[in-house]
Protein backbone atom coordinates (compact mmCIF):
# COMPACT_ATOMS: atom_id res chain seq x y z
CA UNK A 1 0.00 0.00 0.00
CA UNK A 2 1.59 3.29 -1.08
CA UNK A 3 1.14 6.81 0.35
CA UNK A 4 -1.54 7.74 -2.21
CA UNK A 5 -3.66 4.73 -1.20
CA UNK A 6 -3.19 5.56 2.48
CA UNK A 7 -4.23 9.17 1.86
CA UNK A 8 -7.28 8.02 -0.10
CA UNK A 9 -8.35 5.62 2.66
CA UNK A 10 -7.95 8.29 5.35
CA UNK A 11 -9.90 10.82 3.25
CA UNK A 12 -12.72 8.30 2.83
CA UNK A 13 -12.79 7.70 6.60
CA UNK A 14 -12.99 11.45 7.28
CA UNK A 15 -15.98 11.75 4.93
CA UNK A 16 -17.85 8.79 6.44
CA UNK A 17 -20.48 10.05 8.89
CA UNK A 18 -20.47 6.69 10.70
CA UNK A 19 -16.83 7.10 11.82
CA UNK A 20 -15.45 9.36 14.57
CA UNK A 21 -12.68 11.36 12.93
CA UNK A 22 -12.33 14.44 15.11
CA UNK A 23 -9.04 16.34 15.11
CA UNK A 24 -6.62 15.32 17.85
CA UNK A 25 -3.74 16.73 19.81
CA UNK A 26 -0.12 16.11 18.95
CA UNK A 27 2.62 16.97 21.40
CA UNK A 28 5.26 18.93 19.52
CA UNK A 29 7.54 19.80 22.41
CA UNK A 30 7.79 19.48 26.16
CA UNK A 31 5.31 22.29 26.85
CA UNK A 32 3.33 22.67 23.64
CA UNK A 33 0.83 20.70 21.70
CA UNK A 34 -1.09 21.42 18.54
CA UNK A 35 -4.34 20.27 17.04
CA UNK A 36 -3.89 18.13 13.95
CA UNK A 37 -6.44 16.61 11.62
CA UNK A 38 -7.39 12.96 11.81
CA UNK A 39 -5.67 12.43 8.45
CA UNK A 40 -2.40 14.13 9.50
CA UNK A 41 -2.27 12.23 12.78
CA UNK A 42 -2.64 8.75 11.29
CA UNK A 43 -0.63 9.38 8.11
CA UNK A 44 2.16 10.73 10.32
CA UNK A 45 2.04 7.64 12.52
CA UNK A 46 2.41 5.38 9.49
CA UNK A 47 5.31 7.47 8.14
CA UNK A 48 7.19 7.28 11.44
CA UNK A 49 6.51 3.55 11.94
CA UNK A 50 7.50 1.94 8.62
CA UNK A 51 7.29 -1.60 9.99
CA UNK A 52 3.54 -1.25 10.60
CA UNK A 53 1.42 -2.84 7.88
CA UNK A 54 -0.73 0.08 6.61
CA UNK A 55 -3.60 -2.14 5.45
CA UNK A 56 -3.88 -3.78 8.87
CA UNK A 57 -3.49 -0.46 10.68
CA UNK A 58 -6.25 1.19 8.64
CA UNK A 59 -8.54 -1.81 9.04
CA UNK A 60 -8.10 -1.81 12.82
CA UNK A 61 -8.51 1.98 12.93
CA UNK A 62 -11.78 1.76 10.99
CA UNK A 63 -13.08 -0.80 13.50
CA UNK A 64 -12.03 1.26 16.53
CA UNK A 65 -13.61 4.53 15.38
CA UNK A 66 -16.91 3.12 14.13
CA UNK A 67 -19.91 4.76 15.78
CA UNK A 68 -22.06 2.02 17.25
CA UNK A 69 -25.80 2.64 17.24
Amino acid sequence: MDQAEIDEALDEMEQDALLRTEPGHMITSLHADEIVSFHEKHAGYLRTHPKVNPAHYLSNLRTMIKIRV
